[in-house]
C-alpha cells in the first residue's frame, strides 16, 4: 500500500516536472505552438537547387538546421531557471519535485523533443523529395549523424543552461553561435568556383564502421556525463 501511493507520488510529481517544462515551451497559444511546430519546414528551400545526384551536402544544411532549432528549444525550457526571473526560480526550487525528479524529467523532455525534431525532419526529407526531386543516397547517413549531432549538443546545453544565471545571454550566444557556423558555411560555399560547388554539393557522405562505434560511443559517454553533471549542478544550486 505504502509502495504504491509512494510511486503514485512520484509519477505526480514527474508529470509537474514535464509539465512545467512545457508550459516553458508552448505558453498558452495554440497557434504560436502550430506555427513553432512548422517554422523548421522553411529549411527545405535550401534542398531546391538540388537533383537527384546531389543530396549530401543540402540534406546535411537542412538536417543541422533543423537539428538545431530544436535544440535551441531545449534551451527555452530553462527560462524560468534564470536569476533574473528569481520568482519563478524560486517556484521551482520548492515545489513538490526533488531536484533529481527535475533533472530526470528535464532529459525526458529533451527526448520528446528528439522525438519531433526527427519527425519533423522526415517530413522535411518527404517535402523535398515531392518538390524538388532531392536525391537520398546520402540519408542512411545523414539522419545517424545528425542524431547523434543532437545527444551531444543537448548534452552541452543542459548543464551549461543548469549553471548559468542569465538565460537570455547563455541563449543569445547559442543562437548566435549557430548562426554564424551556418553563415560562415554558406559564404564559403558561394566563394568556391562554379565546379568545385558543384563537386562538393554532390559528394557522397561516408562513414566506416569504426567511424559509427566512435561516434556511438561519444554520444553515450556525452550524455552520461552531461547528466552527471547537471544533476551535481541543479542538485547544490542556491535559489
Amino acid at each position: 500500500m505504502v509502495s504504491a501511493l509512494s510511486k503514485r507520488i512520484h509519477l505526480h510529481a514527474e508529470r509537474i516536472a514535464v509539465r512545467m517544462d512545457f508550459a516553458a515551451l508552448t505558453g498558452n497559444s495554440a497557434v504560436m505552438n502550430v506555427i513553432a511546430f512548422l517554422a523548421p519546414l522553411v529549411f527545405t528551400a535550401f534542398t531546391w537547387q538540388s537533383g537527384p545526384d546531389e543530396s549530401g551536402l543540402p540534406l546535411t544544411v537542412m538536417a543541422y538546421l533543423t537539428v538545431m532549432y530544436w535544440v535551441a528549444s531545449i534551451a527555452v525550457l530553462f527560462q524560468f531557471n534564470s536569476d533574473n526571473q528569481l520568482a519563478s526560480a524560486r517556484m521551482i526550487g520548492v515545489m513538490p519535485v526533488s531536484r533529481r525528479t527535475q533533472v530526470n524529467m528535464r532529459y525526458c523532455s529533451a527526448s520528446l523533443l528528439f522525438l519531433i525534431c526527427f519527425a519533423e525532419l522526415g517530413i522535411e526529407i518527404a517535402l523535398s523529395r515531392l518538390w524538388f526531386g532531392i536525391g537520398l543516397s546520402a540519408l542512411v547517413t545523414v539522419m545517424p549523424l545528425a542524431m547523434a549531432a543532437f545527444v551531444v549538443l543537448a548534452a552541452i546545453v543542459i548543464p551549461v543552461f543548469y549553471s548559468c544565471g542569465d538565460f537570455v545571454k547563455a541563449y543569445s550566444r547559442l543562437f548566435t553561435g549557430a548562426i554564424t557556423v551556418f553563415f560562415a558555411v554558406q559564404i564559403i560555399l558561394l566563394l568556391l568556383p562554379d565546379g568545385l560547388r558543384s563537386q562538393v554539393l554532390s559528394t557522397s557522405i561516408t562513414v566506416s564502421p569504426i567511424g559509427w562505434v566512435v561516434i556511438g560511443v561519444i554520444a553515450i559517454v556525452s550524455l552520461i556525463v552531461s547528466y552527471r553533471m547537471s544533476l551535481r549542478i541543479w542538485s547544490t544550486k542556491e535559489l
